[in-house]
Formats: structure tokens, sequence, C-alpha cells
């Protein structure tokens, strides 16, 4: 392998937005007398996309290949000096220093804080190289041309930075010391860093983001190999990366989701509780699962259906095993009588024994071997053998979409998008690309196909999804695999969690329980209490039975307890969807996206806030021991409304009925009476408003932006207190019901509370409309709307 290092300026050209130089570059056993060419390009005063060329005289790929440059163009003005061998880049957010005697690149804000500088000087005691700057690698083919392997830079990191991303990686939150594969892949579990859902793309402490723009595989050397260099390698001739400046983290997100994608908020029905198990077998099993649901007061949304819909032996001919579920349609009717949606199973395979294999082979239909014959494979989820649908013929996903629309016609309301991890290398897609090409790619054209088909059906599409790359986001609900039945298991899906979720991410969930094998009574609890109220979805799942009733009586009163408590906060919960899909932010944040000055808060990840109201920290082990991190400010306990201080540790014995949930003071939280399911029409709102203990002689206004799950329900709930009258208002959007405010905590009564303009009469018991009490004990006044 030989190594090529760009060494210096031999020119450059100014045009408009973009710095475009000639760049010499050298080997350590060859001379190399051609120059490459490297671009910089800005999209915003923030915003610059680096690209280097190692074969320029190829066409050039069309434009960016994972985002849209125009989602976050803004005006920019440039400006280009150069002196004493500097060349000088200059917005109102950045300069950059390019070396041109010698290569140097290196970033900085308005201020001159340094965010990112290249690595030139990573040597050890003897004066080796550890970490090869920006350049490429050549390797010798067939005994003597050279053909470019990779492209690479490295950037410094310093001592106090700390690095997350790069999709849904079930290692430490801090990427700091780990080297990081961006390759969609099957990590058989969920404990280790391979991962379905790869983003090559980090946030830095500094204050910056950084997407490597590339549909291949891509390496990093997060300070694993050296703890001060941060390295970057790309399988392709070109290497592009995109810089996006915050300095705030929620900026950041903000502006690459802009680029990259932001999803749809997903149906409120997803939002409630999802059943399922490897496999429901037959309608008869199905419908007597969804009755003991109903009878034992359980609230459910969805039912889903692993393989077991179709034969086992056709896998995947989207058809129904009407031997096992007779009457299909009469089903889903029945059980959408009952408040039940039904989601169903698919992978994109066609095993060899289906009657569809024939077909899809002769047809052209399935990812080929570059012999011309299907790419067969072994092992494809058990003991089978089958082949890649080939999604980028459009025949075959025609054929693919035809099966969803009848299916969604049908009344299905979802589709498990399986696998699509295992494009090989060398296999040839019908676009002409190979395997290396299309891996990452892939998982969209399977996701799009069913999506768009779903659209087409005149069906909102709703998606559980398991692979994705850069921007796939757009194709919610994702979920995080085959954990294993473990506590630790537990602690690496939540961390993967976050990692996704700083990854433009917003909505996720995990395996209740994990999926191989039966989870003990304690972990099934403690992951329920956690599924139900901290994240996005919520899905019991596994490969043996999750329904509560499978665990004892107790276990049941407590899921159900909780999941009671999902379906009262489903309003602040679909809120925070509509947010997501609006702003890029993430329904399940970690502690440093709210708290990123707060050197303790980097390092936290194993409990994390809901929205930004609520923070939860799930009980991660059977003795039921949590140490709880309260960030600064004022917190309170969700269940008993017992105040604490922040910036302090509680150390706490968790008992196996409750799960550690606090309320930020200074918050609205929307809630609703519980349900067993989500039902139409508007909501109903409870509004909890949690002041601050303390007031500081001003006004003190808290508000919620709310979103329900109809169109006219949105607009800003504001309420104020007025410490010298000590008045209380509460102001409510136009189109938003609500039949209870809680007002919280108030060392003395209000002298006035109204809401909406109009001021309440206060009673001493059970207020009625337009009325209200106050319980000097908690502190609590209650009002009756």
């Amino acid at each position: 392998m030989s190594a090529i290092v760009v060494s210096a300026v031999d020119s450059y050209d100014v045009s408009d937005r973009t710095v475009t130089l000639s760049c010499a570059v050298e080997a350590d056993e060859r001379d190399v007398t051609r120059t490459v060419p490297v671009s910089i390009r800005f999209h915003a005063p923030g915003i610059f996309r680096f690209e280097l060329r190692t074969n320029p005289e190829a066409p050039a790929a069309e434009g960016p290949r994972t985002y849209a440059p125009e989602a976050i163009r803004e005006p920019v003005s440039l400006s280009v000096t150069e002196a004493e061998g500097t060349l000088l880049v200059e917005t109102s957010a950045l300069t950059l220093r390019i070396g041109t005697d010698e290569w140097a690149f290196d970033v900085s804000d308005a201020d001159g804080r340094t965010l990112l500088s290249e690595q030139r000087s990573d040597r050890n005691a003897k004066g080796a190289v550890r970490s090869r700057p920006l350049g490429f690698d050549e390797e010798v083919v067939n005994g003597w041309p050279l053909r470019v392997d990779t492209t690479r830079t490295a950037f410094a990191l310093r001592p106090d930075e700390r690095i997350y991303g790069f999709g849904e990686k079930f290692t430490e939150f801090d990427k700091r010391g780990r080297e990081i594969e961006s390759w969609i892949t099957q990590p058989n579990g969920a404990e280790t860093e391979r991962a379905y859902k790869n983003v090559p793309w980090f946030v830095s402490t500094r204050g910056y983001g950084l997407l490597v723009d590339t549909v291949h595989r891509t390496r990093f050397d997060v300070g694993a190999s050296s703890s001060v260099t941060n390295g970057i390698r790309v399988d392709d001739d070109d290497l592009r990366f995109v810089f996006v400046h915050g300095p705030e983290f929620k900026s950041i997100l903000r502006r690459y989701t802009a680029m990259t994608g932001r999803p749809n908020r997903p149906e409120p029905w997803t939002f409630g509780v999802w059943m399922s198990r490897l496999s429901y077998e037959s309608r008869e099993e199905v419908e007597s699962v969804a009755a003991r649901l109903r009878e034992r007061s359980i609230p459910c949304d969805v039912l889903h259906i692993d393989p077991a819909w179709m034969s086992l032996d056709d896998m995947c001919d989207l058809r129904w095993d009407t031997d096992a579920f007779p009457e299909p349609a009469a089903m889903i009717d029945g059980l959408a009588a009952d408040g039940f949606r039904v989601s169903l199973w698919e992978f994109p395979y066609v095993q060899v024994d289906s009657p569809l294999f024939e077909e899809f082979a002769r047809k052209g239909y399935f990812v080929e071997d570059g012999s011309g014959s299907p790419y067969v494979l072994s092992r494809l989820s058990a003991d089978n053998r089958g082949a890649i649908v080939d999604f980028t013929d459009p025949d075959a996903r025609e054929w693919w979409a035809e099966r969803h629309r009848q299916l969604t016609e049908l009344g299905v309301d979802a589709f498990k998008l399986d696998f699509g991890e295992y494009l090989p290398r060398d296999a040839v897609l019908a676009n002409g690309r190979t395997g290396a090409a299309m891996r990452n790619r892939y998982p969209r054209a399977y996701q799009r196909t069913v999506r768009d088909a779903m659209r087409s059906a005149g069906t909102e599409p709703t998606l559980w999804v398991r692979a994705a790359w850069t921007g796939d986001q757009v194709f919610p609900i994702h979920w995080g695999g085959d954990p294993n039945t473990t506590f630790e298991s537990m602690a690496a899906s939540l961390r993967g969690g976050l990692s996704l979720a700083l990854s433009g991410f917003p909505f996720w969930a995990a395996d209740i329980g994990g999926f191989r094998g039966t989870p003990s009574t304690e972990l099934y609890v403690r992951w329920a209490q956690w599924a139900l109220l901290g994240n996005s979805h919520a899905r019991f799942h596994g490969t043996t039975p999750r329904e509560p009733w499978e665990f004892g009586e107790r276990a049941e009163r407590i899921v159900r307890e909780h999941a009671e408590e999902r379906y009262r906060l489903l309003p602040y919960l679909c809120a925070y969807g509509e947010r997501a899909s609006r702003e890029g932010l993430p329904v399940m944040r970690p502690l440093v996206l709210e708290h990123q000055g707060d050197p303790a808060a980097r390092a936290i990840d194993t409990q994390h806030y809901v929205g930004e109201e609520l923070m939860i920290a799930p009980v991660l082990s059977d003795d039921g021991r949590r140490e709880i991190y309260l960030p600064d400010g004022e917190w309170v306990d969700y269940w008993t409304g017992e105040r604490y201080v922040g910036s302090q540790v509680l150390d706490r014995d968790v008992p196996l009925d409750t799960v550690p949930l606090f309320v930020r003071a200074g918050s609205i939280v929307p809630t609703r009476e519980a349900s067993q399911h989500v039902g139409e029409g508007p909501w109903t709102l409870r509004l909890r408003v949690e002041f601050e203990s303390d007031p500081d002689g001003e006004p003190e206004t808290v508000a919620f932006e709310y979103h329900g799950r109809t169109e006219g329900e949105s607009g800003t709930i504001t309420a104020v207190r007025e410490p010298d009258t000590g008045a209380v208002r509460v102001e409510t959007p136009g189109g938003c019901s609500v039949t209870e405010v809680r007002v919280a905590r108030l060392a003395e009564p209000p002298s006035v509370l109204s809401v909406d303009g109009t001021a309440y009469e206060r009673v001493d018991g059970e207020p009625e409309r337009q009325e209200w009490t106050f319980d000097p004990e908690t502190g609590v006044a209650r009002a009756a709307v």
C-alpha cells in the first residue's frame, strides 16, 4: 500500500462561495508529480463542504450524495486573502487557515477559538508517523498498476474534547477511544460497535458537527490508536465532508437534519403500546391476545405479527397463510373494531424453496453475483437459503409495491421492515453499481418502496425499521434490533438509542425485555418502565411471549400502571413528535443536549430526557440500586411531587413498582385521561404546571409548545405567576380542549386563578367547572375548566 499525502497548494481560484485549490502531493517511497483538486464550498456562513478528488478526470458524482445543500443555503460574504504562506478564508462565522507552502488546515470561530485542525504532528518518540493526514492510499493491482483504495484525513483531538454520534452504536456514549466502522451490518445483538444503523456523522463538544458525505464504508479512529487524533478513512476515490458549526448541539442538529431530512410525525396511534412476539402463529392466537389485553385492561394499540402470517416455506411472498390466518380481512376488521391496528413483518429476500424464487430469477428481480445469476446466500435468517430483492430494478420494485398496496387496502396499518443489511460487496445491482457502493443505500431503496406503496394506497405510511444510513431518519419508526435479555444489554440499547438521537434520528424503540430468550421478571419490568415512559415508541417483543400476564400478577400490575401513564402522557409525547418533524430534535435526549456546558452531563449515558421537561433514570440492575444525576436547576419527583435542588447525585434503592422520573421545575406537562387505545378525535387535556419554588420577585412565565393529534390542536400553553399580587394566569390555544389545571408549588394560595381570561372561584371541596381549590400541604391549586 502506497500512502500519498497532500503537501502544498500550487494554485487556487475563488468563485462565488467556493475556493478551489490545486494541491501538490508526495509519497514516502516514490516521486509523485501530479496534483489533486481540493474544493471548499460554503453553504452558509457556518457550514462548508470540503472535497478531495483523487481522480478528477473521471466524471464527477452528481452533487452531494447524502444531503440537500439548498435546505441550508444562506447568503455568504466570502473573504479570501493570502499572506506568509497562509490562505485565510473568512465568513461572518468561521475562519479557515490553509497552509500553501506546507499544507495545513484549521477552522476557528468568529472569536478565534479553534474548532477543528488537521493533525500533522502525531508521531511516536522515534519519529514514526502514527496517523496519516489528508491524502489517499494506493494499492497494487495485478502485480503492477496502482489504484486508489481509500481516501483519508486526520484531525487533532483536544484534551477535553468528547465525540458523540455515528448512528446506533451500542458502546460507550462518548466515542473517544473507539474505532468506529460506518458500514451497515448484522451485529447479531445490541452490545458491540457493529450496528444496523450507521451514520458517518459526529458532534464534538468543541461546538461543531461533521458529516462524511459518502455511501461507502467509512472508518473512524477516534483516539483509539492515538489519543490525540481522530482519523477518517473512506473506501472511495473521493473524500467529502460537511462541517456544521453550532456551537450549541441543538443548532447543529437542526442544521444537520435540515440538510439530511426530517420525518413526518408518526401517526398518534403509533405512540401507543405495540404488542408482539416471534411469532403469533395463527389468527386464533392473535385474537386471543387481543381479547386478554382488553379483559385485563392493558392499554395497547398495535398487534404485530412476525413471519408466521406467511407460509414459512414461501418467504417472502407477502401472501397470507390462510390456513393459519383464514379470512384476514375479517380478522383485521374485528381487531379494528376493538381499537387495534395490525402490523406485518417482512424481509427483502426470497427463499429458494418459494414458488416465487423461480419467477423472480427468470425476470431478473434479484441482486446478481456478477455472472448474471442470482446472488444466493445461506443462513439469511435461520437455516434457509435465498436471494436478495433488487429494489433498483423498476419492475421488481413495482412487484413489491403492488403487494403492499394490496395489503394496505386490506387494512394493514404498518410494516416491520426487518433486515436489509446483507448486500455483499461484490454483488451487482440493476443500476450498475456493486454492493460496495450500494450496501449502505440498499435499506433506503427497500424502505422507500414500501413507504411510497402505502402512500399510493391512500394511507400515511407507518414503518418499523432496523437498518439505516445518513438521512434515513425520514423513514420512521426505528428500533434497536435484537438485544439479549440481560440488564447489560438493556444499558447497551439505551446508549445506542442516545447515540442515534445525536445522529438525527428522533423516533426510536427497543424490544422490551430483550429479544432472545426469556427475561427475568425484574428485567422485564424495568425494561417496560423505561420503554413506556422513556422511549418515543414502545413495543413488547422477543422470541418468547412478552405479554405482561406471562410474568406474574405483580409484574402485570406494574406494567399496566406504567402503560396507563404512557397513555396519559400521549399529548406530551405527540407534541414532541411534531416538534421533531419540524426541528429535527429527538424525543429521547441525552443530558448533554440540554446541558452542553455541564461537564458532568457530558459523561451521563444511562439516564436521559424525554422532551425537555421530563428526565428518566431507568433501573439497570436487579438489586434496584440507582445513582441519579440531577443537573443544575430544580427538580420535581414525577410521582410524589417532592422537590430537589440540582447539581447533585441521588443514591436510591428503587422499589420494583416504580422508575425514577423527574419534572424540570418551570415547566408545563400536558396529559390526558388514560385509555385502552389512542382513539379518534381531539384530546381533552389536563395541564400540570410546575413553577419554581423560589420566585425572584419577577413574574414567572412557563410555556409549552403544544401540537395535538389534529391540526386545530396547536399553539403555546402559558402560565404566569405574579409574585407581587399572587395571581396565577393560564392561557391555552383556542383549538385545545382542557378539563383540568394543576398548579404547583405555591407557598400561598393564589389571590386570583384565571384560565383564558376568566377568573375562577375558589372553593373548599371538589371544584366544578370554573372553580378551583388549594391544598396547603402540597401547595397545589387545582382548577376544573
